[in-house]
């Protein structure tokens, strides 16, 4: 076999195991358990030597004296639509009737129908399918299956959220496609695994029981507009990224999480609560989850459940939208897991600190791609602003039970206001027309983002990029709201998101770059730590302060020992008359204090806080000759790094 045949094999495979998994998403207004000719009346095949009623599938016999002897083939099955991938594999998609009289449909490949299909049998048998005994009934089955054809087709897609079929833009849900398309749309899956889009109860109760109580709470607007948000990913062709309320124990955000949740859906048994995910998982499991969730909101509680050694990778991973390069059993590349998701998160912890619970430094790519949001809303009820009827005059606030009486609603009431989201919201496009749309949306999220900078005109690119994705979420309520599906004011989600924008930005100390910021914390801890112990003393030598014949080859003594040293350090007078010491670095102390920043990136924030001060010729360095020692060039450090706050640099 070629490795291109080695390679379609491969592919072929992979594609035939997640479809075991498969699920059919209908089309708005069809109901996905609506039987399909599944009743008592008599369905003749195209070619005319079988029929299907009520009590199963047939073939059609007569006797030597001309008598009907219909041989019984099969419990109900019949042909629904030929099925294609988009990568060119033929099936054939099945249903039929179980054991206990419910329709089920899958997808069965063609490669199956070759031979005495009894991979196949197997199959249909284990979904419910009764097969009489004897080789006539087997051979006229699979007569059966060769004669099978049909003009109705479906298109097979590996995930959630947008896709474009035939030139038309859809959206996917397990059991539903949104959006003009005119084949059925089948969802493969690479586990079979129960949906957790359900939904229970309606818009109006989700509005009445949940919706209205995030008014005038930041981070629930903002968790809820989140939700509606998440599809925007694909359709506006933006970055993948999350974002993370970091708090103390019952500070409420878990709450935060669960409201937004309740928007997408839950499970019968779970509630909203089956929506959610872990952390607790490998950064090779969430690579799955993530695909499950493409184009939508992936919640996921309690970050401090990941190892801190892997959540730095999975940041990236989840941001970058692309899973691990993978080669297959024979070497050959497999498909790589790609999706388009908004993910939220919570915990106690937040991404530096696990980061420094590992031994490393956080990268500015991590942190713009998991942004730290601090569940405080500062009112002194943890994440709320406004807690209703717990607030009772005369009594202390009750944030507590204000945040069971949201779980518990939250338990009962989810997932209609995603799916009528996205009903009118597909609806919208197809009325403007998809690029219209797209720009207008575009334009909008070019005007919140400006108005959340509009205080920092100077704001890096780290910054600029979160303010996007706060403005993708604000559009996300914008909609939501505008469709009749929050019972909000219409300028509610700008604001609220705006405030915790702010606080984020507040909370990170800087508009600027990340690595800036880091490259003077990273120098004013060393010099905290070892400004005693890793720095020579820049004195010249004194009579009487060596042992005789030190210059003869004996050791200075304990006083004159330095382990592992950075550089020298001076007491030295300042302009306005003070005292103070003064830090000389060797190249090789500051290449250890900038470990893990890029080097000269390191230095020129440095530089430009004043920190490090330049020669007269303008260098970075000062050509010195420390005591007792030959000429070097030095970084001379400011003597008020201490005093130097790292966030305001």
């Amino acid at each position: 076999m070629s490795s291109k045949q080695d390679k379609n094999a491969s592919s072929h495979n992979a594609v035939r195991s997640g479809i075991e998994g498969a699920e059919v998403v209908s089309l708005p207004g069809k109901k996905k358990s609506g039987k399909i000719n599944a009743g008592s009346v008599r369905v003749e095949s195209e070619c005319g030597r079988y029929y299907r009623d009520a009590h199963g599938l047939f073939q059609k016999q007569t006797d030597k004296d001309g008598n009907n002897k219909d041989l019984l083939l099969a419990s109900p099955v019949w042909l629904i639509a030929e099925a294609k991938t988009l990568s060119g594999i033929w099936g054939l998609l099945l249903g039929w009737i179980d054991r206990d009289g419910e329709q089920q449909k899958r997808i069965f490949w063609r490669d199956q129908f070759s031979g005495d299909v009894a991979e196949l049998r197997g199959q249909l048998a284990a979904g419910g399918v009764t097969f009489p005994p004897g080789p006539a009934a087997k051979g006229g089955f699979t007569g059966w299956l060769a004669s099978l054809v049909t003009k109705q087709r479906a298109v097979v897609v590996e995930r959630t959220g947008w896709h474009t079929v035939k030139e038309r833009r859809v959206f996917v849900l397990p059991d539903v496609t949104y959006g003009e398309a005119e084949e059925l749309v089948i969802l493969q899956t690479a586990e079979q695994e129960t949906t957790t889009f359900n939904v229970s109860g309606t818009v109006k109760d989700w509005i009445d029981n949940i919706g209205l109580y995030c008014r005038g709470n930041s981070r629930l607007t903002m968790a809820a507009s989140a939700a509606f948000g998440a599809p925007l990913i694909g359709l506006l062709n933006l970055e993948s990224g999350g974002i993370s309320f970091r708090g103390n124990s019952r500070s409420g955000k878990s709450t935060a999480l669960t409201v937004a949740a309740s928007i997408c859906g839950g499970t019968p048994d779970a509630g909203t609560k089956g929506y959610m995910r872990s952390w607790r998982a490998t950064s090779n499991g969430l690579e799955g989850v993530a695909l499950a969730s493409c184009d939508n909101l992936l919640v996921l509680d309690e970050m401090g459940e990941m190892d801190p050694k892997e959540l730095g990778g999975t940041a990236y991973m989840l941001g970058n939208g692309a899973g691990k390069l993978r080669a297959g059993r024979k070497g050959e590349p497999r498909a790589q897991a790609r999706w388009r998701v908004l993910f939220m998160s919570s915990g106690e912890k937040g991404l530096d600190e696990m980061n420094r619970e590992a031994g490393r430094m956080t990268k500015a790519g991590q942190a713009v791609r998991l942004v730290d949001l601090p569940a405080d809303a500062g009112q002194g009820m943890g994440l709320f602003e406004n807690i209703y009827h717990f607030d009772v005059p005369g009594s202390d606030p009750q944030p507590g039970a204000f945040a069971d009486f949201l779980g518990e609603n939250c338990g009962r009431y989810y997932g209609a206001p995603l799916r009528a989201y996205l009903e009118k919201l597909t609806e919208r496009m197809t009325a403007e027309g998809i690029r219209p749309f797209r720009e207008r949306l575009l334009n909008r999220l070019d005007e919140i983002t400006a108005g959340y900078l509009a205080k920092w005109p100077g704001a890096s690119g780290q910054v600029r990029s979160v303010a996007r994705r706060f403005a993708m979420i604000t559009i996300g309520g914008e909609l939501a709201t505008e469709f009749g599906l929050t019972g909000w004011d219409r300028d509610a989600p700008e604001v609220m998101v705006g405030l915790c924008f702010d606080s984020w930005l507040h909370d990170r100390g800087t508009a600027g770059r990340k690595e800036d910021q880091q490259a003077v914390q990273a120098l004013r801890e060393f010099i905290s730590r070892f400004g005693h112990s890793r720095f020579l003393d820049w004195v010249p030598k004194r009579a009487g302060e060596y042992p005789d014949g030190w210059d003869e080859g004996k050791p200075p003594p304990e006083r004159f020992r330095i382990q592992n040293a950075a550089g020298w350090r001076k007491w030295a007078q300042m302009p306005d008359g003070s005292w103070c010491w003064v830090y000389h670095l060797t190249l090789e102390g500051m290449r250890e204090i900038l470990s893990g920043l890029d080097f000269e990136g390191g230095i020129r924030p440095l530089r430009d806080a004043g920190l490090i001060i330049p020669d007269s010729q303008g260098k970075n360095t000062h050509g010195l000759t420390p005591p007792d020692g030959a000429r070097v060039r030095l970084y001379v450090v400011s003597a008020n790094i201490l005093s130097v706050s790292a966030k305001g640099a």
